[in-house]
């Protein structure tokens, strides 16, 4: 059951972030509307697409992985890119003088702690799998 539990909650995210990466591709003005930002032009343009659009497909693709698979070093994986944002998101804050994104913070907060919760599901439901496994033998 734990592992069930463990990759529905890797899922969760994983349609959630792959959703708006699929914004990012199809609708680029209105998915930077969403995240409180214009589409810039130019060159802005083009790293603000490839930058948010890899951003939301990496987390996607490795909450789904971890999912797919079990194996909970994607779902790490995942973990460490959303509290990367968040802790560079304090940092634009403190020292560079950006608005504090506190939605944004907690949603990425709040994302990595169900993924971590995911993993550690999966790993319980990997090893009592496994110790089922040596019962039966």
């Amino acid at each position: 059951m734990n592992l069930i539990v463990g990759r529905i909650l890797s899922l969760l995210p994983a349609v959630l972030f792959l959703s708006t990466a699929y914004g990012w591709i199809t609708n680029p003005s209105e998915a930077a509307k969403g995240l409180g930002m214009p589409l810039l032009e130019g060159i802005g343009r083009s790293t603000q697409i490839g930058d948010f659009s890899a951003f939301f497909i990496g987390v996607g693709l490795f909450s789904l992985m971890g999912a797919l698979t079990n194996k909970v070093t994607y779902v790490y994986c995942a973990i460490v890119i959303l509290l990367s944002a968040a802790i560079m998101r304090i940092v634009a804050w403190q020292i560079h003088g950006a608005e504090l994104a506190s939605f944004f913070i907690g949603v990425e907060i709040a994302t990595a702690v169900i993924l971590f919760i995911s993993a550690l599901l999966i790993r319980s439901g990997i090893s009592k799998k496994n110790e089922i496994s040596v019962d039966q033998e």
